[in-house]
């Protein structure tokens, strides 16, 4: 029963593919439509522009006065040759430098190897 049914559902699936395509064949066989003619539609173009805008201000630059005065949270104070004087012959900082250049020797040449 069941192959019956299924023949009639693919006869009734054939039958209504046959009968569009005839109808496609046949509507493909009128005439052609005749075309309306339209009246043409008057065309809108922008004005022309008659003033010229005017050109844009230059950006003008600030008068700066110079030397400008230095940042407030930098200081800089230049050291003068005394400064440099008193650092490399004062004998507890020589000493000081010298203590800690030992040490980074002694904790390179440590370990195996």
């Amino acid at each position: 029963m069941h192959r019956r049914s299924e023949r009639s559902v693919w006869g009734v699936v054939v039958l209504l593919g046959l009968l569009l395509l005839v109808g496609a064949a046949l509507s493909s066989c009128a005439g052609p439509q005749a075309i309306a003619a339209v009246e043409p539609t008057p065309t809108s173009f922008p004005p022309t522009p008659t003033d010229v805008p005017p050109p844009l201000p230059q950006p003008t630059p600030e008068a700066l006065n110079f030397p400008l005065a230095p940042p407030k949270d930098v200081n800089l104070e230049t050291p003068d040759d005394d400064a440099c004087v008193k650092c490399h012959t004062d004998e507890e900082i020589l000493k000081a430098v010298a203590e800690e250049d030992q040490d980074v020797q002694e904790t390179l040449s440590e370990g195996e190897g």
